[in-house]
């Protein structure tokens, strides 16, 4: 098992840093048909890909809950989940409980967010709640504070901001391209 984890995290690592590369070769191209100087092109990539990691750090949990139409709740709006998320926080060692949000939408459906375990929040689909019984739901939600213990959101967060700065990157260059008259 361990040797599978760390194979993970060899790739996970290689992800990063080819997506990296692929950003920066972006760039360069942008830096040498734009301003005939590829610093130029890696600097504006560069540029946008830390403004992107700061707002994806610091807002995007924020972001992603507002676009899922995520509700927080207390214990008093649902007390089961509500308590089996409190089990799952003990049982997996986390110091601080997630946040723990409802999503009305018939789908079965539950995801974790949050940077690191003490900015944390679990969300799961109105859809799931009805359909599960406790066994079930402490399943899932274990499942979801394992991602939150290992920081896989933070992993993931950091992919797509890279990927996100390729593409804006690419289509508004690939723009002023084609209006521009470039071949």
């Amino acid at each position: 098992m361990w040797e599978q984890i760390s194979a993970n995290r060899t790739r996970s690592i290689m992800l990063v840093i080819g997506m990296g590369a692929l950003l920066i070769a972006v760039g360069y191209g942008i830096g040498v048909y734009f301003f005939e100087s590829p610093l130029a092109g890696i600097a504006i990539a560069s540029g946008l890909w830390v403004i992107m990691t700061l707002v994806g750090y610091f807002q995007g949990d924020s972001i992603l809950l507002a676009t899922a139409g995520a509700k927080k709740i207390e214990k008093k709006d649902h007390p089961r989940l509500f308590n089996v998320v409190e089990e799952m926080t003990i049982a997996s060692g986390l110091a601080k409980m997630p946040d723990v949000y409802i999503i009305d939408d018939p789908a079965l459906n539950a995801f974790a967010t949050g940077r690191d375990p003490n900015h944390a929040a679990v969300a799961i689909t109105s859809g799931l709640l009805q359909q599960l019984n406790r066994d079930e739901l402490q399943g899932v939600i274990a499942h979801e504070m394992a991602h939150v213990k290992n920081r896989d959101v933070l992993l993931m967060s950091l992919a797509a901001v890279l990927l996100g700065s390729i593409v804006i990157l690419s289509y508004y260059f690939s723009r002023m391209l084609f209006f521009s008259g470039g071949g």
